[in-house]
């Protein structure tokens, strides 16, 4: 597994909760990853059939058939229309449940396709952490990352922070250590989707649609979802 373990400062006046006191209890945000997880060749095919679909959907919304490559984009709900990625997801769930301790009853995979070509390093530009499950009664129970990317890499950066969490006084925040793991062609992370996280800057020279940063971004969830 690669990833890189460190301490983070507190971002000021981003409005995400932090814990400050020293009392506070601090719990490690389990996670587990996977590599060369559909292979060489169908991970490049994915990829492929994944810029299609993102460029489809661009011009769908009136960029015109010479579009530019927007910094960040995200189609929705893909889940249908890549069966191969759902079915590899699926099969690993048991496992995925007992490793990072997070039970799903009747578990559902959906996902959505991600791209960021840049996003700035500047501080005041960075969007803060976020989570995907707002907590008790959200029917997203485990986040997961699909990482695809040409090779040789085109772009420097990307990684995804997951921090742990510090809980103080029973409410959750953001702990000041964190783990970032790398976007590495055809890896696959999972984490609770209560803990927090977030996407470091990327830089892509070329500004080129496969020079980006690739993922399919997804959830398993129940079937209330």
């Amino acid at each position: 597994m690669t990833e890189t373990v460190g301490v983070a400062e507190a971002e000021r006046g981003s409005g995400v909760p932090r814990a400050t006191a020293t009392t506070a209890v601090t719990l490690a945000t389990q996670m587990c990853r996977f590599d060369d997880v559909l292979g060489a060749a169908a991970a490049d095919r994915l990829l492929e059939e994944g810029c299609h679909a993102l460029m489809a959907e661009v011009r769908g919304q009136g960029a015109g058939a010479e579009a530019v490559v927007p910094p960040t984009w995200r189609c929705a709900d893909q889940t249908a229309r890549f069966p191969s990625l759902a079915a590899v997801v699926t099969r690993l769930s048991p496992m995925v449940m007992t490793m990072l301790g997070v039970p799903v009853t009747d578990a559902r995979v959906s996902f959505g396709f991600t791209m960021h070509n840049e996003l700035p390093a500047d501080d005041r530009q960075q969007e803060p952490p976020v989570r995907d499950s707002a907590g008790a009664g959200d029917p997203r129970r485990i986040a997961f990352l699909y990482h695809l990317h040409r090779r040789p890499r085109g772009f420097t950066g990307g990684q995804t922070r997951i921090y742990d969490t510090t809980v103080r006084e029973g409410h959750p925040g953001i702990a000041e250590s964190f783990r970032d793991v790398q976007p590495d062609h055809d890896s696959l992370v999972f984490f609770p989707a209560d803990a927090w996280y977030q996407v470091r800057p990327v830089n892509s020279p070329s500004a080129k649609l496969l020079d980006s940063r690739f993922a399919f971004h997804g959830w398993l969830g129940t079937t209330s979802q």
